[in-house]
């Protein structure tokens, strides 16, 4: 089963385009500069460890026909919210970044760090009101699986993500 866990694993981290889809730049981007992943790379990936991310859960939390018509809709409706919010807190610290270049006043700096932590607080919002959804559908052992797996595929995620970046750089010279 770890076997097996592994090699998807590696498929994704290091099997997709070389891995060079998950590996970024060794350079770091300018201030409000995305690094260079075109969209439709992304969108491929992303539905690449989605659909991995399905299997997976599936077989960790061993749902029934009935628990997977019902979870992955639900998780699906929640992600997409959690995805907007997120991608709305990297454009206010853009933001923030332009502001502080152009010396922008302090109650404007105020007014977009609290824009930040009430985005902050919709995540954190969406986030439990998902899970509290998920605990209608699912038995508490399965809750509780729910939440092991998200933490170990996270990072899993990094940990692959980390040594493709790793692989991207090349060897290191003395």
């Amino acid at each position: 089963m770890k076997k097996q866990w592994l090699a998807m694993a590696l498929i994704i981290g290091l099997g997709l385009s070389g891995g060079k889809i998950l590996a970024q730049p060794a350079s770091t981007p300018q201030p409000g500069e995305e690094r260079p992943m075109h969209q439709e790379r992304r969108a491929e990936l992303r539905k690449k460890v989605e659909l991995i991310w399905m299997q997976k859960l599936t077989e960790r939390l061993d749902l029934t026909e009935e628990e997977k018509a019902k979870v992955f809709p639900l998780l699906s409706q929640y992600e997409e919210k959690r995805r907007a919010l997120r991608q709305e807190n990297r454009e206010l610290v853009r933001e923030l970044e332009r502001m502080i270049e152009n010396k922008a006043t302090e109650g404007e700096l105020k007014r977009t760090i609290r824009a930040l932590e009430e985005n902050d607080s919709k995540l954190r919002e969406e986030k439990e009101e998902g899970f509290h959804e998920l605990a209608r559908i699912l038995p508490v052992e399965k809750q509780a699986r729910y939440i092991v797996f998200q933490e170990q595929f996270r990072r899993e995620m990094h940990r692959l993500i980390k040594k493709a970046r790793h692989r991207e750089k090349g060897p290191q010279k003395p």
